[in-house]
């Protein structure tokens, strides 16, 4: 077992040096584009996958949305994107934004439907949550995985000592090797979830629609100062809304399948079977859910004291 847990470690470690390197790439092209685009830092996850569906469908260019997608594989790429000023907005989760608060200030505008999954491969003798004692699951330290996996490990009365937690950031990463038996179990988002219990997979225990909705889309405080950006960052939201509003009624499904087979790099063979829709319309993130990332954090004394609750949820660009 030990000298499974240190190859597994040096497989993490040269995967995110390897990410890091093109989290960096990916920043020096972007600085060759217009600087009055906005510049999006996403993910190949269900909540980000109606951007993608906007830019490739024409639906961005009809309400002259000028965007630059930052490619990212990793929350943590994407919260340094938006520290570091390369990202107007950004994708990421409650509970990642409110610990930025120490570097920069951020505020969410936008709720995305992202389910989560605690997966477990085939082969290994793991079929139910009662069987996960003493067993390894590969998370996102200090994010919704990170959240969900204790909460799922609580309802089937395991011990959180009793399971080692492997942080393995790179989404598409951790689906790869949960696929080929190197992780006794991982939790995955989507679509990476539903593509590895189509492969044979076996889902242990998934969120549900009234759980506590994480996933966020997030501006960074200094776009309010730019009348243009905010602007963009309105029909951003329209765009949005508009990308889920035809993903649910099927129109352009073959770009869907370009998206996913491209972006997210899911299979062909199993690209028809994935059921995506329906996916939430765009929603304003609720205080209840910040409250819970708040006390989740605050019990495990990493609540930043520079965090402002009450101007974090920014009401204003919805409305425009």
């Amino acid at each position: 077992m030990k000298r499974f847990i240190s190859f597994l470690t040096t497989i993490i470690i040269l995967a995110s040096c390897a990410h890091k390197q093109e989290a960096i790439l990916s920043v020096q092209e972007d600085k060759k584009t217009d600087s009055l685009a906005l510049h999006i830092a996403l993910m190949p996850t269900l909540g980000c996958l109606p951007i993608y569906y906007a830019q490739r469908t024409g639906i961005a260019d009809s309400l002259k949305l000028d965007i630059c997608l930052l490619r990212y594989t990793a929350q943590m790429d994407i919260d340094t994107a938006i520290v570091r000023g390369h990202a107007d907005i950004a994708y990421t989760d409650i509970i990642r934004a409110i610990r930025l608060s120490d570097s920069c200030f951020v505020t969410a505008f936008l709720s995305a439907n992202e389910p989560l999954s605690l997966v477990a491969p085939k082969g290994k003798r793991i079929s139910k949550m009662k069987q996960m004692n003493e067993k390894m699951v590969a998370i996102c330290r200090f994010s919704a995985t990170d959240y969900w996996c204790e909460k799922m490990l609580d309802s089937a009365k395991i011990s959180q000592d009793s399971v080692y937690k492997p942080q393995i950031n790179d989404v598409k990463l951790r689906c790869k090797m949960l696929c080929t038996g190197l992780l006794e179990s991982a939790m995955l988002e989507e679509p990476y979830a539903s593509r590895a219990k189509l492969e044979g997979n076996k889902r242990l225990q998934k969120t549900q629609e009234s759980s506590p909705q994480f996933h966020i889309w997030v501006m960074a405080d200094s776009l309010e100062k730019d009348k243009r950006k905010i602007i963009q960052v309105q029909k951003f939201y329209t765009a949005y809304k508009t990308a889920v509003e035809n993903i649910n009624k099927g129109l352009y499904a073959d770009t869907l399948r370009t998206i996913l087979a491209d972006e997210y790099e899911i299979p062909e063979s199993v690209i028809d079977s994935l059921n995506i829709t329906p996916m939430k319309v765009p929603f304003l993130p609720k205080k209840n859910d910040v409250e819970e990332a708040l006390n989740w954090l605050s019990d495990r004394g990493f609540l930043p004291k520079n965090f402002v609750p009450d101007t974090f949820i920014n009401t204003t660009i919805s409305k425009e």
